[in-house]
């Protein structure tokens, strides 16, 4: 019954898609599907397998045989991780550490007295013991150039210029050292002239400790580095810093009151003082005033570098100067700006009239700012704040100067002030004042008279302490003063009268 009923599907099977086909055209034929045409039997195929139901038709591809190897997606595609080298173990690791505070230069290049530093070098060995062939620390000054002479970013001699400050040779022959940590410690004056360290548009300077060790296994010498973020504080001046300015052919003058120095965090203020807004005509009564309507300010940053040449490019320059062989570079960003148009007070009946206001002044943190500096190298950075006033000219009558009558003039009055930008001084205290007293500075201890040498001694006996008095007695007092005390000026069996006995 079974193979009754499979023959029966087969053979319908058979007969519909004879039937079928034999309707269709040759090109219906060739607009079917490609996965609705049947594939021809194959002549190796068993009975059990003609004997299955049309709906489970087997369209994949059949494999080779058990003995090949059997293809993974898996194993064509292998992990990230597996690219990356298993980290050796390393005997030794180097570590600085810094303990001095930070590094402040107080003052301008010409009287600073630099900065300390101090920290130290901590060589960590990992193993029982390490036989170490050298180990030593360089303190290096960093100068990298992002716009290099004549575009040679390819040149590593244009790109950046390194100078050697200070070197540290710890270990200088092969030593064998035992497990833990050895410290060794360094401390390095940076004189006062050195510029700070900067992050600017063209110029970078770093001051870097770089240490290294090698070990008489040979291989790579193991390397370690810190960064030291050298700063300048300029001590702002207790007065304000003021200023004149004239601008013909008007009778305008401005006085101007704003702050030396400024910080790249916080506010200061300027004052502005605008007399000779007003001119007055007696005979028709009338008068004409220059009123305030906008006011500008901005901050500009203004940056110099000259970037050098190295020897196989200076050729390039022809018979230039050693100290001038390079290219100037300058470069321009505002930090900070605003706009007012209200917040002043102008009083025009007086004899010339004058204008008053007050507003702050602040840099932008996202600017991201750069102190003032000079290096020996050309490298140079400014500070300018601009200010602009728009005025306009009304006409009024004397008795009544509030009703006013444009008159169509304007005038754009500028003014540029140098500032500095510097960090915040803090306790404005420089190393020199921070240090301990030397040995010359402490003063001689008091002398032992217990175990001291009282040969050659001629004076009075020394009393023991027991017998000293204490410090709070008024006998004791008085005769430290040299003066005599009260009892003492009082005449001998003297009462409370103060008349003596006969």
């Amino acid at each position: 019954m079974t193979h009754s009923i499979s023959t029966f599907f087969r053979s319908h099977s058979s007969h519909s898609t004879s039937s079928n086909d034999s309707h269709h055209t040759p090109a219906e034929i060739k607009r079917r599907p490609l996965n609705t045409i049947r594939r021809p039997a194959s002549p190796d195929r068993t009975p059990s397998s003609s004997g299955s139901s049309f709906l489970s038709q087997d369209l994949s591809v059949k494999m080779p045989d058990s003995h090949n190897k059997r293809l993974s997606l898996t194993n064509l595609i292998a992990p990230k991780s597996s690219t990356k080298s298993i980290p050796q173990h390393q005997p030794v690791t180097l570590d600085i550490s810094i303990e001095s505070p930070p590094a402040v230069c107080y003052g301008p290049p010409t009287n600073s007295t630099g900065a300390l530093i101090s920290g130290q070098l901590q060589l960590n060995i990992h193993d029982d013991q390490v036989s170490i062939e050298t180990l030593g620390m360089r303190f290096n000054v960093e100068v990298t150039r992002k716009k290099p002479f004549r575009n040679h970013t390819h040149c590593q001699d244009c790109t950046k210029q390194t100078q050697q400050l200070d070197e540290w040779s710890v270990l200088t022959a092969p030593s064998i050292l035992p497990r833990g940590t050895h410290s060794f410690p360094f401390s390095f004056l940076l004189p006062g002239h050195l510029p700070a360290s900067m992050k600017g548009t063209t110029t970078k300077i770093e001051y870097v400790l770089r240490a290294a060790i090698t070990t008489t296994k040979g291989g790579e010498p193991v390397k370690s580095s810190k960064v030291i973020d050298l700063k300048r504080a300029i001590l702002p001046p207790e007065i304000p810093k003021k200023s004149i300015r004239i601008f013909p052919p008007t009778n305008i003058t401005v006085n101007c009151e704003f702050p030396a120095v400024i910080h790249p965090i916080g506010q200061h203020n300027v004052s502005l003082r605008v007399d000779g807004v007003v001119k007055r005509n007696v005979d028709e009564k009338t008068q004409n005033q220059w009123k305030l309507k906008r006011l500008l300010w901005r901050l500009e940053e203004n940056e110099k570098s000259i970037s050098p040449a190295c020897p196989k490019h200076s050729a390039r320059l022809g018979n230039v100067d050693d100290a001038k062989k390079g290219e100037l570079h300058k470069e321009n960003k505002i930090i900070g700006n605003n706009e007012l148009k209200n917040g002043w007070k102008g009083d025009y009946s007086g004899p010339d009239g004058s204008i008053e206001l007050e507003f702050p002044i602040n840099v932008r943190p996202e600017s991201r700012p750069t102190c003032d500096m000079t290096s020996q190298d050309g490298t140079e950075v400014t500070h300018v704040l601009i200010i602009e006033m728009i005025i306009s000219d009304e006409m009024a009558l004397i008795k009544n100067p509030s009703k006013v009558t444009p008159s169509g003039a304007a005038r754009v009055l500028r003014m540029h002030f140098n500032v500095i930008l510097s960090e915040r001084s803090g306790m404005g205290l420089s190393w020199d004042l921070e240090q301990p007293p030397l040995y010359q500075d402490v003063p001689t201890s008091p002398p032992g008279y217990r175990n001291a040498d009282l040969s050659d001694y001629t004076g009075p006996p020394l009393p023991d302490y027991e017998d000293l008095p204490p410090l709070d007695d008024p006998m004791d007092a008085s005769a430290s003063s040299g003066r005599p005390s009260e009892d003492s000026r009082r005449p001998r069996g003297s009462g409370t009268s103060g008349t003596s006995e006969a």
